[in-house]
């Protein structure tokens, strides 16, 4: 195996020898084909075996190889096998290939200083050195597997299979990438050693028989065989527990994590009904792999059976049928539940467009070929346009179905009716046309084109407008159903217009590294787009422009994204081969974003119908159940750190840090009162009283006060230090504080001090059980010390990684809910033992809250969202009904799914359909 192969052009070879000999001196094999290997099907086998058998794909960036074709199909190669990809510029060159594009150059350029950037090479070779070289040679022995018809003698087996798992698990994410030849390759080796295995045990079996009789066999054999095989059963389910938390980690929103959490759940029963015996922790690992699976996966389905990249994808207007567009010359259509119902073949060159017609009867497709045809869904003969002579890259029915307009690489859109006749030339642009979309009320057409201009047409052709706001090739247009234009382009923005043409706004990601984007798409309701990114991702955005997620899981542009008719799915078309669909709305989760900066403490409302958000951009935001924003409060520039709803929903109390100040509203937005704590002090925490008659504020000041709700003040209650949190008893006996000085404080409603709980540590959060018996106090000491406050036994909850800043009890007193800083919230029963770990956050968790029926958790973070929880009956059974109801129509129709996960959900007692 060589440390790189060389990919360039001949006439770059000067350069590429100089650099050779360099590599050379530092005892690198580099493999380069410096005389040409003759080109026949030998010669492109001994590239491509030489590009699989190298750790490193070195492309030479120039004007020569980026026009070469062999270049390009070398690196398609490389792309293909994920191969790690360093690209060397050695002269200025564009129309550089999107995947070399994205990562960062090495300049050796003849201004550049020769050896600094030779250093720079050498650090990237070395870089992850280990998983590259492991990433090699699994590929070539998963290669060669695959060409020796994947006969099992060619499988990992022992050692091998066991460090190829653990590269496997820790290699996640890591580029190069693992690819799904290597994954089938392990998985296929693990399946053959637990053969192997059974093998074993009936071979040691019978030759008990034979040597010691039935009796020795019966006493002995069988419990031996047994325990071999349980402890087969053990070792595979926690690499199964690895697996998929590496594919979570890698990508969240697939269904990878998911199938492997469903193994990982499966095993653990069969284990289990062995009486098996299973460590607690590793029964709560899959329970917390499985359930943050559940949690975030979005991919619901995935299309697969083309042989070439997929160029298009649309959804049939009745939602029955989706139809896809590939370079292999042909178009699929697919019934909703992802089972493919036919081929239709007839062009001779890739397919790049298609459109259904508004009565989804027709579905029209533009190819490379240079026509259009139309079929229908019996998919007989198509009609087929004249053949013009230039290739057509985009087709779109008007609304009324009457119009097909189709876009070509000589810069003309034409008119059609649907017997093929031309109505009309347009002409104006002076690049290929890429996208059309014709607005709702079908007045106006518009077209993106390679000049990087959208123009406006009028239903009888004339040109309207030219938008030139775009400074690259606008690769897509799309019309909202309210008739604002959303245009994208290669420049890494989507614009938004008026049907005047007047620039409304423009959507741009945050990252300066933001990718270039291919698609983009209006929901039905026009109030989310969609973009298809350079980078494999797919981006939701709110009209407004905000960001709300980026889906992660193609492994290669995505060219086409488009909404289901319902709104509810999102398909995106890929490079890779692919079309995935990913659900929009979460079943078991729900995301909230709105706040410009990190959200402090979340609360619910007593009646359940609101939740209040407090956060470092100095605003409190009111929500609804299914986590809407209704209204927003800028209270000032301060850091806003807690707020809460008073017992009787009248009132909403909120407080900041360094000012000073509580301010009470009513649930209508209304400010009714503000009075002050002290002046410009720390106000950490905020509560009412079950009777809601009475407040208590917590302090920098060392004190807690209690106040009445017309703002007098009733009472101080003193600490030595910082207090951090106060709280009532639900019988409203009693008066808990946590402060910086260790210690928890107990008082009765008329401040007299009743009790001191030496927690031991910075006290952040103290809270009462439903029943007012315990007392949960949780701070710096990255735990949780219960208190039965009739004089029973301390208890502990152990697991959280950094300091915890809230704990509180269910409703139902059924579990405990801990906020912490490692950015998890963990779950607990009543009697300590954990039950789930939610994950997800990307910053520190500071506040969390129960609905009042005890069904959902939402969780304030430092990464600026807050996340509501379904958290009801989060048991193993539970969890993978969830996952098998989620993955049904994927296990049962997709051609690629092995026969063994196809069984994955047998006899699992799945939920209501989703």
């Amino acid at each position: 195996m060589a440390e790189a192969f060389i990919s360039y052009s001949r006439k770059d070879k000067e350069f590429v020898q100089k650099l050779y000999e360099a590599l050379k001196q530092q005892k690198l094999d580099i493999w380069v084909d410096w005389e040409g290997i003759p080109p026949t099907a030998d010669w492109r086998k001994e590239i491509y075996e030489g590009i699989e058998a190298a750790d490193n794909f070195i492309f030479i960036i120039s004007p020569n190889s980026v026009a070469s074709t062999v270049c390009r199909e070398e690196i398609a190669h490389a792309r293909k096998h994920n191969k790690r990809l360093v690209p060397i510029v050695w002269q200025y060159a564009e129309g550089i290939d999107p995947e070399l594009a994205k990562i960062n150059y090495i300049f050796f350029q003849e201004s550049n200083d020769f050896e600094q950037a030779f250093q720079s090479l050498l650090k990237a070779l070395d870089t992850d050195l280990a998983h590259v070289k492991q990433h090699t040679r699994l590929l070539m022995g998963a290669l060669e597997w695959d060409q020796k018809k994947r006969n099992n003698s060619y499988l990992l087996q022992g050692s091998e299979l066991e460090e190829a798992e653990q590269w496997f698990t820790q290699g996640a994410g890591k580029e190069p990438l693992i690819t799904s030849l290597q994954q089938e390759y392990i998985g296929e080796s693990r399946k053959a050693q637990k053969i192997r295995h059974r093998k074993r045990l009936i071979g040691l079996t019978s030759g008990l028989l034979i040597s010691t009789g039935l009796a020795i066999f019966a006493a002995i054999g069988w419990k031996q065989a047994d325990q071999l095989r349980i402890e087969a059963q053990k070792s595979e389910l926690r690499a199964l527990i690895s697996a998929s938390d590496a594919r979570f980690t890698s990508n969240r929103n697939t269904i990878d994590a998911l199938i492997e959490g469903l193994k990982a759940g499966k095993q653990l029963k069969q284990l289990t009904q062995a009486k098996a015996n299973i460590p607690i922790q590793e029964q709560q690992e899959v329970i917390e792999v499985l359930g943050q699976a559940v949690y975030w996966v979005r991919e619901r389905d995935r299309l697969q059976g083309h042989s070439n990249y997929i160029q298009s994808v649309s959804f049939s207007p009745d939602g029955k049928a989706i139809a896809t567009a590939s370079g292999d010359n042909t178009v699929k259509l697919w019934n909703k539940q992802g089972l493919l119902q036919k081929t239709l073949k007839g062009h001779l060159d890739q397919v790049v467009s298609v459109s259904f017609s508004p009565n989804s009867q027709i579905l029209a497709s533009a190819s490379l070929d240079g026509t259009v045809k139309l079929w229908k869904q019996d998919g007989k003969e198509p009609k087929t346009f004249k053949k013009l002579n230039t290739k057509i890259r985009s087709v779109s029915f008007s609304h009324d179905g009457k119009i097909l307009a189709s876009g070509s690489d000589d810069n003309i859109v034409r008119l059609w009716n649907i017997e093929g006749q031309e109505l009309k030339m347009l002409k104006g642009h002076t690049g290929t046309i890429y996208s059309l979309s014709f607005s709702h009320n079908d007045q106006i057409l518009v077209s993106a084109s390679l000049d990087g201009t959208v123009k406006l047409w009028n239903k009888d052709g004339k040109e309207l407008k030219t938008l030139e706001e775009h400074n690259n090739t606008v690769t897509s247009v799309s019309f909202s159903s309210d008739n604002i234009l959303a245009s994208a382009s290669l420049d890494r923005t989507v614009k938004l217009w008026n049907t005047e043409g007047k620039l409304l706004s423009t959507l741009e990601k945050s990252e300066a590294q933001s990718s270039r984007i291919y698609s983009v798409s209006f929901s039905p309701d026009g109030q989310t787009l969609a973009t298809g990114n350079d980078d494999n991702s797919v981006t939701l955005w709110q009209k407004n422009g905000q960001e709300l997620t980026t889906f992660r899981g193609h492994s290669s542009r995505v060219n086409q994204v488009t909404f289901s008719p319902d709104g509810r799915t999102l398909t995106s078309a890929s490079q890779d081969k692919s079309v995935k669909l990913w659900q929009i709305d979460r079943p078991w989760q729900t995301i909230l974003t709105g706040h410009q900066a990190g959200v402090n403490r979340v609360n619910f409302s007593g009646d359940g119908k609101a939740i209040a958000t407090a956060s470092d951009d100095g605003t409190v935001k009111l929500w609804n159940q299914q986590g809407k924003e209704i209204k927003s409060l800028k209270i000032n520039d301060y850091t806003i750190w807690d707020v809460n709803f008073s017992p009787d929903g009248q009132i909403i109390a909120a407080v900041s840090l360094d000012e000073g100040v509580v301010r009470l509203w009513n649930q209508q937005g209304q400010l009714l009162k503000t009075f002050k704590h002290g002046d410009r002090i720390r106000i950490h925490s905020v509560s009412f009283s079950p009777d809601s008659k009475m407040i208590a504020t917590a302090s920098q000041d060392r004190t807690v006060k209690l106040w009445n709700r017309q703002g007098q003040l009733l009472r101080p209650l003193d600490h030595s230090a910082t207090v951090y949190s106060v709280s009532f008893s639900p019988d409203d006996k009693m008066i808990a504080t946590g402060s910086n000085d260790g210690e928890v404080k107990l008082w009765n409603r008329q401040g007299q001090l009743l009790k001191i709980l030496k927690h031991g540590a910075s006290v952040y959060s103290v809270s009462f059980s439903p029943d007012s018996q315990t007392l949960a106090s949780a701070g710096a000491d990255n735990r949780v010390k219960l208190w039965q406050l009739d004089g029973g036994a301390i208890a502990s909850l152990d697991g959280h990684s950094a300091a915890i800043w809230q704990v509180t009890f269910s409703p139902d007193g059924k579990m405990i809910a801990t906020a912490s800083d490692d950015g998890t919230v963990k779950l607990w029963h009543k009697d300590q033992t954990l039950i789930i770990t939610l994950t997800g956050h990307s910053g520190e968790v500071n506040g969390i809250s129960f609905s009042p029926d005890s069904k959902t958790l939402v969780s304030g973070s430092k990464d600026g969202t807050a996340i509501l929880w379904n958290v009801e009956n989060l048991t193993l059974d539970n969890l993978m009904g969830r996952g098998c109801d989620w993955l049904h129509d994927y296990l049962k129709n997709n051609p690629n799914v092995s026969q063994s996960d196809r069984n994955l959900c047998e006899g699992v007692q799945t939920q209501a359909k989703y």
